[in-house]
């Protein structure tokens, strides 16, 4: 290998390679994930709550969003339909009144990128009931979850989605840079056949399969037809029936195959391409940043390529001797190399910033399953990468001829690369902030204090307080003052602002900057001359 070739291909693995190492301090993104509601976590309620509020950190289809409310027995309660609230993050159900006891609410939403999430909580109205708050939410989500198969079928169809759209798109794309007199065999039409169908196929079926994700339901709710009425209404939906609509409008395209030559056959290739392409970068994770034009032509740019790449080399390891050695189809092959030579830089510039921009900080690659995922699929790239840098070499030297075994062995790494890009498109990209709510009955000279402080992670969290006195007294305690401490950190007291709620209800909010064993004191005068000094350890993960 000459000196030139071989820098070159350093090069292309050291980029690559810094792929990874590249990561910045960006915005951590992932799917929607509650921020709050009302009623708060583990909050204790004077009387029964009028409607039930979740508040997102990201856009929601209020349309496919379902709120359950279910009694101490485990039994659902009737709600009101599900509403948006001051923005398109918030969504509400209206509750009819409930009597005392402990209740949990189970929700599942469906984000703007249309990833379904879901997650429950608990409340209690008036005094305690014994129940288990944690056992009886983990019973009630049990029955309240789409069955795996669906989540399995979804994924074999994401990935069929994005091996569809390479092998559609960058088989068109060898088929325009061959020589016009050039015949394709039979072959090359049906790989791009497959890659139409496929195309089609996976379209309808991420599409229905969404509905019965949704809805947590089985693999027959995917053919619900009311609720691909929801789905429609939808971005991600809307997206998925536009894609339906270019795999039509792309069968004229793929049927003329030979007579590309007129004008209107490149246009269409190029215009539909690009159109194919959107429908994926508007679905996924650049779709909710902050500036997602901006973010969806990166990822777009991302796809495009990597598409192309993948599509030629499925092309011409399929196509052996008519890509490879045909001499009308050499100006095919010296185009993708030029194009591979361009779109390698780009596929890592642009695979870097969106890292940068989803992955919020490097020990995320480690982390979350996001972040072993790339991993994975940049440690098979740079493979890729290095594979291709020595073909590139044999055509310069050799010619088209030696080039199969290589073209092969690339496109098989390719076709892996893209299996776990389906997979990372359904993982979110950050694990929120660790939490874990605390409760305690803190007890001093008969004086019961009930604390809880959600959701117990670093950040913001809403204190809650209900006190007993000597005797089970319903008088009033004079005053009450709470405060927090982080020892190990030196940090002193920082009080918590107290809002009497109701007869020896307090609730307030406090900040917590770290996580440790924080030291939490209340001094309660239950009477006038007389004091009690609560304390317990509040672990902070």
């Amino acid at each position: 290998m000459k000196s030139g070739g071989l820098k070159r291909l350093i090069c292309a693995v050291a980029v690559a390679v810094v792929g990874v190492g590249a990561v910045g301090t960006g915005r951590a993104l992932a799917h929607a994930s509650l921020e709050s509601s009302t009623p708060a976590a583990s909050s204790v309620l004077e009387a029964s709550p009028p409607l039930i509020s979740l508040n997102f950190d990201e856009a929601i289809e209020v349309s496919l969003t379902s709120i359950q409310l279910f009694n101490e027995k485990g039994k659902v309660l009737p709600v009101g339909s599900a509403v948006s609230g001051a923005d398109d993050s918030i969504v509400q159900s209206s509750v009819a009144t409930v009597p005392d006891g402990t209740y949990a609410v189970v929700w599942r939403v469906t984000s703007a990128d249309g990833h379904v999430v879901d997650g429950a909580f608990s409340f209690q109205v008036g005094s305690g009931s014994g129940v288990d708050s944690a056992q009886l939410i983990d019973s009630v989500l049990s029955g309240s979850r789409a069955a795996p198969a669906v989540g399995r079928v979804m994924g074999i169809a994401r990935f069929a989605s994005f091996l569809a759209a390479s092998l559609l798109l960058g088989g068109l794309f060898m088929v325009m840079m061959a020589d016009v007199e050039a015949q394709h065999g039979w072959a090359t039409r049906r790989l791009l056949w497959l890659g139409l169908v496929l195309l089609g196929l996976a379209a309808f079926a991420n599409f229905t399969l969404l509905g019965a994700k949704s809805k947590a339901g089985t693999l027959a709710d995917a053919f619900d037809m009311w609720k691909w009425v929801d789905i429609a209404g939808t971005r991600t939906g809307a997206l998925l029936i536009m894609r339906l609509a270019l795999t039509v409008l792309l069968i004229p395209v793929v049927a003329c195959l030979n007579r590309r030559q007129r004008a209107w056959w490149p246009i269409s290739v190029a215009l539909l391409g690009l159109l194919t392409i959107f429908t994926f970068s508007g679905a996924g994770h650049p779709s909710v940043t902050d500036q997602p034009a901006i973010w969806m032509a990166v990822d777009a740019l991302h796809l495009g390529f990597v598409a192309l790449w993948l599509g030629s080399l499925v092309m011409m390891a399929v196509g052996g001797r008519t890509w490879l050695r045909d001499p009308r189809h050499v100006p095919a092959v010296k185009s993708f190399s030029r194009m591979a030579t361009v779109g390698i830089p780009v596929i890592v510039v642009t695979g870097v910033a969106q890292t940068w921009r989803l992955g919020g900080s490097l020990t995320n690659l480690t982390d979350t399953s996001w972040g072993r995922i790339l991993l994975a699929k940049v440690a098979i790239a740079v493979l890729m990468v290095t594979i291709g840098a020595a073909s590139r070499w044999l055509l310069s030297h050799e010619g088209p001829a030696g080039l199969r075994r290589m073209v092969l062995a690339e496109a098989v790494c390719g076709i892996a690369v893209l299996g776990l890009a389906a997979g990372l498109v359904a993982q979110p990209p950050t694990v929120g902030p660790r939490s874990k709510v605390f409760t305690a009955a803190l007890t001093e000279n008969g004086t019961i204090a009930d604390v809880s402080i959600t959701p117990g992670r670093v950040g913001a969290n809403e204190f809650h307080l209900v006190i007993t006195p000597a005797g089970g007294s319903i008088k009033p305690v004079v005053s009450v003052t709470a405060r927090m401490s982080l020892p190990a950190r030196n940090m002193p007291n920082t009080p918590v602002t107290l809002i009497a709620s109701g007869p020896n209800h307090y609730t307030g909010n406090i900040t917590l900057p770290f996580s440790g064993d924080w030291t939490l004191e209340l001094v309660i005068e239950p009477t006038a001359g007389e004091s009690v000094l609560l304390t317990s350890a509040v672990p902070i993960p």
